[in-house]
């Protein structure tokens, strides 16, 4: 059995703020490895005051352990995190790691490198933000493991040391209801280079003007990809500008591990899109159904609509509207105007603030949807036949729906179910 070191958690109480997969999985690591005296869950639910409760707990015998999804500035006490405790593990283990965030693209581009090292026959381990606790991955893991961590902003404020390999797919304006300002968003992510010395490298888009501005203040060697290197597409399963330029980020990686872009392309011709990630569900009646329900700010959701236009055919509804985080959508609408798409089904609440910047010159037919059962079947029945109706609501999902799982899933069983 592998044996970790942890001796800030020997003999003592351990409280984890939170709950949740990587809360159970947190548990069972800690039980397994940590010698501990005692292990307990507080979160709100069974305690509103559970954070001014910690400032009784004697600190001088108990670790306190928070999710990623309690913002740090929040809490009362010293606290460590599952991500801080995984790395340390994965510098004991002398293992690699490949971290991998952006605001969007980062399960894609984590998924495809995972498959490109698996192809060349190295024990990789995908795991973070991408839904596979941190920890579950070390279970027998050795040296030789190339950890691929997908990791959010929330994993990354607390970060104290960074991965040996860095992609940054791009940043957005996102996350400023959890982290106070796009400034700290932006600082969160920082940590995935912050921490590095020469040996690391980042990949990057030379397009970011931010990544290049901690490029000149680190040690790190920086590798930028060409985004308007020609690529050859036509085999690939996934499509548009965006996947086109996590590839290359994912390519630029495997050379670091020896492996050829032959054998990087091959995987990338053959790698089916992810769930949720503009996944055709079904053409009926001539109308193509598309998921995108990952695509929750208008930059992504500008990137999937080109990359259908471009790639697949015209698109004829597009259904908007989710949480208010404040973003700007002028973009998104002149996107609109340009192409004169012709349906819109427009969920609260920034449906509404789309529709008020709709110019006088476009005039698409609207519908206010709180419902995706009503909203599928409205786009079922006023879809032009030929065209591609394209769920990618350019906000958050949590105003009708738990997550963009829940809404994708929802989109794609309702699609299912429309007569042929």
């Amino acid at each position: 059995m592998m044996n970790f070191d942890l001796p800030a958690f020997y003999d003592k109480n351990v409280v984890f703020v939170g709950h949740g997969k990587e809360g159970v999985s947190f548990k069972k690591f800690i039980e397994t490895y940590g010698n501990l005296r005692s292990f307990k869950f507080v979160d709100k639910k069974d305690d509103p005051q559970y954070l001014e409760h910690l400032k009784d707990l004697d600190l001088t015998n108990t670790v306190v352990v928070k999710t990623p999804g309690c913002p740090g500035y929040t809490m009362t006490v010293p606290y460590t995190t599952p991500t801080r405790v995984f790395f340390d593990c994965v510098n004991q283990l002398g293992a690699k790691s490949v971290g991998i965030t952006g605001t969007k693209g980062k399960t894609t581009t984590s998924s495809l490198m995972a498959s490109v090292l698996k192809n060349a026959g190295i024990d990789a381990r995908l795991c973070g933000n991408i839904g596979h606790p941190m920890l579950d991955a070390l279970e027998g893991a050795t040296q030789n493991t190339v950890f691929v961590v997908e990791l959010s902003s929330y994993q990354l404020t607390e970060l104290e040391q960074s991965p040996n390999v860095a992609i940054i797919t791009n940043l957005y304006n996102d996350h400023i209801d959890y982290h106070g300002s796009i400034e700290r968003y932006w600082e969160a992510k920082r940590n995935i280079m912050r921490f590095m010395d020469e040996k690391g490298v980042i990949i990057y888009n030379p397009e970011s003007e931010v990544v290049l501005h901690w490029l000149a203040d680190s040690k790190a060697r920086g590798i930028a990809i060409n985004p308007q290197e020609n690529v050859d597409m036509s085999q690939a399963k996934l499509i548009g500008d965006h996947n086109k330029q996590n590839y290359l980020m994912v390519r630029a990686a495997a050379e670091l591990f020896g492996i050829d872009r032959m054998s990087s392309q091959s995987v990338f011709n053959n790698f089916e899109p992810i769930r949720h990630r503009l996944q055709p569900v079904r053409t009926v009646r001539g109308i193509t159904f598309v998921d995108d329900a990952i695509g929750s700010t208008p930059e992504a959701t500008i990137a999937g609509i080109q990359a259908l236009v471009r790639n697949k055919g015209p698109i004829g509804c597009v259904m908007l509207g989710g949480v208010d985080r404040q973003y700007d959508f002028t973009d998104l609408v002149k996107t609109l105007k340009v192409l004169m798409i012709p349906k819109l089904v427009l969920f609260p609440d920034t449906g509404a603030i789309i529709h008020a910047l709709l110019p006088d010159d476009y005039a698409p037919e609207t519908f206010n949807a709180t419902d995706m059962d009503e909203a599928v079947q409205w786009a079922y029945e006023h879809t032009p036949s030929g065209s591609i109706c394209l769920l990618s609501t350019a906000a958050p999902s949590t105003v009708l729906w738990s997550s963009f799982e829940e809404k994708g899933s929802l989109f794609q069983k309702a699609v299912l179910e429309l007569p042929a």
